[in-house]
């Protein structure tokens, strides 16, 4: 079981800081348990109903993150933690634009520091309820990101007509937004 007062989870944080994600998804434990962690609509970790306020730790949970059917897990080989997320485990705060047309690229950053462009595998889409339209774009894998409402304005500024679709364009892919 995780215990998040732990300082050993400092030397976990410094083992795998700047190294490739783990191979979550080669690992399938048989153990299945509940982590008392939530993940709210703004992206924030919670523990026992206190806000994680450690960005590294939860950074590094981050990268053992795992949606297998409906629920999320975070993923070691010796088991899965279930983990309650409200809508997606991530929200993009930042947009950086390079090029322009059909040869721009939008590069995006979330708030636990994972970098990822939209593109073929990392699709861009907007889901539309009665109330509003939120924004969302593949991080890795099938886990998906929110987009903040000021990174949201920023792509609406980029819309262009293609076909009769309104969309934009990043790595040579054309994402309808409507």
């Amino acid at each position: 079981m995780i215990d998040l007062q732990n300082d050993s989870l400092d030397a976990l944080v410094r083992q795998y800081a700047d190294r490739d994600l783990p191979p979550v998804a080669n690992w399938h434990p048989e153990t299945i348990r509940e982590s008392d962690i939530r993940i709210d609509s703004a992206g924030r970790w919670h523990y026992r109903g206190s806000e994680i306020e450690r960005a590294r730790m939860v950074a590094l949970f981050s990268t053992i993150l795992r949606l297998d059917g409906d629920d999320y897990f975070l993923v070691t080989p010796q088991e899965k933690l279930r983990v309650d997320v409200e809508d997606v485990p991530f929200v993009v705060q930042l947009m950086e634009v390079t090029g322009s047309g059909a040869d721009q690229r939008l590069s995006f950053t979330d708030n636990t520091g994972n970098r990822f462009t939209a593109g073929s595998e990392n699709r861009l889409w907007v889901e539309h309820d009665a109330n509003e339209s939120k924004p969302y774009c593949i991080v890795r894998e099938n886990l998906a990101a929110l987009l903040a409402r000021p990174v949201y304005y920023q792509l609406a500024e980029l819309i262009v007509d293609v076909n009769t679709l309104s969309g934009v364009y990043s790595d040579s892919v054309f994402f309808p937004l409507e």
